[in-house]
């Protein structure tokens, strides 16, 4: 057999074993751990990070005390039959890293940071904000208005009368949109954005793909570095022939940079420059416990959310 053919031959053999998954892959799960109103602790994991990214959403929402997001990573070899014990099995090493990285003094902390009473400083921002959009039936700037006042809800500058107020109305006004025609076409794709704010420069940059997960771990990494963003817009639009791709991305990204306009940012950073609604001493007297009791990582998760409700910008 020449080398040529060897090189043919042993390239198929790989093909067939990689086909049998007869080669270590890389597996991540990602997950966190919260506790309910009861004070039961729990854990949310999953292979499928976008899944877990939006059940931390909606707990964020209930405002939950939770631990970031973590993940946890081996190899291995990944069979059929057996794919779903070992994905238990990397979950509960996920699990025992959760519970030993963040101890009950962690919970502690972020109950009390938690109970502090929120304030109103965002609502004549959205009141103003509401009055603008009333009656027109915008469905871009709703989706932008909704995301803002879920930013100023979670970050305690917006009583829950008001916010469980706005969430009626935004709710109302989008049944009275759904008498609005699609038009539909061949092919069908969602893309998603959102703009930041550049640290160095101090200028509003944008992201946007038509990967969900790839937007919202960006946004993720952003959290964790403190750096401000807009809440993820999104859009779907539909085209008549596959090669007309590239442009629709493109048209996204005009719709975006025009839908976010100086208005919109001047009103996001506006939110996002509140003063904290948290004192300043108690954030202290926690955090001072956090480090003496707790690990690096709980120490860590602590100051992921003074940087969320702006306690802290480093």
């Amino acid at each position: 057999m020449t080398t040529s053919l060897r090189d043919v031959s042993s390239a198929q053999m790989v093909q067939k074993l990689a086909e049998m998954n007869c080669f270590e892959q890389e597996c991540t799960v990602y997950g966190y751990s919260w506790k309910r109103k009861n004070g039961k602790r729990m854990y949310s994991m999953s292979d499928d990070a976008l899944l877990i990214q939006r059940a931390y959403e909606e707990h964020l929402l209930e405002q939950c005390s939770m631990t970031p997001v973590q993940q946890w990573t081996t190899r291995a070899i990944i069979k059929e039959e057996t794919q779903e014990d070992l994905f238990l099995y990397f979950k509960l090493q996920l699990a025992r890293q959760l519970k030993e990285a963040f101890s009950d003094v962690y919970f502690d902390c972020l109950l009390a940071l938690q109970q502090a009473p929120g304030d109103d400083q965002a609502e004549a921002l959205l009141l103003e904000w509401q009055e603008e959009l009333d009656g027109y039936f915008n469905e871009e700037e709703l989706h932008l208005f909704a995301g803002a006042a879920d930013y100023a809800y979670m970050t305690k500058h917006l009583p829950d009368w008001r916010y469980q107020q706005l969430q009626k109305w935004i709710k109302l006004t989008r049944k009275q949109m759904m008498r609005k025609m699609h038009v539909h076409d061949n092919f069908e794709r969602t893309f998603y954005g959102a703009a930041y704010q550049n640290p160095v420069t101090q200028r509003y940059e944008f992201v946007c793909n038509a990967n969900e997960k790839s937007v919202y771990h960006r946004v993720k990494e952003m959290d964790e570095q403190g750096i401000l963003h807009t809440p993820i817009y999104q859009k779907t639009y539909w085209y008549n022939r596959s090669n007309e791709l590239p442009n629709v991305r493109k048209k996204f990204e005009a719709d975006l940079r025009d839908l976010m306009d100086n208005t919109y940012l001047d009103r996001i950073l506006a939110l996002q420059s509140l003063p904290s609604a948290i004192p300043q001493d108690l954030w202290n007297r926690c955090l001072a416990r956090a480090e003496e009791q707790c690990s690096a990582a709980a120490v860590e998760g602590l100051r992921y959310w003074g940087r969320r409700w702006n306690i802290i910008s480093e």
